[in-house]
């Protein structure tokens, strides 16, 4: 039971031959409190992850560091740096993803010790803007390890983003992104898929300081699609609640965690250029996934 609730959590969107599912998880508290509504809004250094495009308004430097304990001993790291510039925006990022000791099995499903795994992912973004809409892309290089075997790999990702200012009381912000293009990973002689995503959405904010965002995902390749959307609003200066609801739950059905299918819920506090943004997503058996996100601005 924990290894198929393992694979749920790790692989909330696993297709067929596909691998290094770790690079669809979603990074950074802030968009994951709002569903993983995030492709549209991108507007600080976790864009590297989301939409590239969205660096290319940054107006000052940021660092931000995000930490994610997902269950079973699993955790997800993750470190970005935007760095705007006269000629556009660069940034770079590095995921680190690391699991607990995992049960080993031959084939006839007798003990065999415990083995590890783990994945990482080296991505450099840069971002600029035009007249039409602001358009980002992203290099990476993908590794993966499990028990002895080791697969290296590269991928791209391009987005394109646009805001339409005074369209009612606030701004309207559109986006779309491609993730992981790429040849895949071979393991020994077996190369399976990354997985492929596009992703679009919209967001709106009001000046009062409320957002809402909505956002759909698909699998190109057939893996079908994803929602989410969500919201944050300003409960008192320099502090901000969050609210948001994806299909990309790993709460399977029956667990009897059905009523908190898919809900998020985060805080974020900002003060003196540093921001603190933390998330919880429902998991399930396994209780709850949390997120924190410490970022600067300079």
């Amino acid at each position: 039971m924990k290894l198929l609730l393992a694979a749920l959590l790790l692989a909330p969107a696993l297709h067929a031959a596909e691998t290094a599912s770790f690079l669809d998880i979603g990074v950074g508290a802030r968009a994951i409190g709002m569903g993983g509504a995030f492709t549209a809004l991108a507007d600080d250094s976790t864009a590297v992850y989301w939409n590239p495009a969205g660096l290319a308004r940054l107006e000052k430097r940021e660092v931000s560091g995000s930490h994610a304990e997902l269950g079973l001993g699993t955790r997800e790291d993750f470190v970005a740096y935007a760095h705007p510039t006269a000629r556009g925006t660069f940034g770079a990022a590095a995921t680190y993803l690391s699991q607990g000791a995992i049960a080993g099995r031959d084939a006839a499903g007798r003990p065999t010790g415990d083995y590890q795994a783990s994945d990482a992912a080296f991505t450099g973004s840069y971002a600029l803007k035009t007249d039409f809409a602001d358009l980002g892309g992203s290099l990476k290089y993908v590794r993966s390890h499990i028990a002895s075997s080791e697969a290296q790999g590269v991928a791209a990702d391009v987005g394109a983003r646009r805001a339409f200012d005074g369209a009612g009381p606030g701004r309207l912000v559109i986006g779309a992104a491609l993730r992981n293009m790429g040849p895949g990973l071979k393991y020994e002689s077996q190369r399976n898929d990354l997985p492929l995503r596009l992703a679009g959405g919209a967001a709106y904010s009001f000046a009062s300081g409320r957002t809402v965002a909505i956002e759909a995902q698909s699998a190109p390749r057939g893996g079908g699609a994803d929602f989410g959307f969500g919201g944050e609003m300003r409960i008192v200066e320099g502090a901000r609640l969050r609210l948001g609801w994806s299909t990309k739950t790993a709460a399977p059905a029956g667990s009897g965690f059905d009523a908190a299918r898919g809900l998020t819920v985060g805080l974020g506090l900002e003060r003196s250029g540093f921001r603190f943004d933390y998330a919880a997503q429902a998991a399930g058996e396994l209780g709850a996934a949390h997120r924190f996100t410490l970022a600067k601005r300079f």
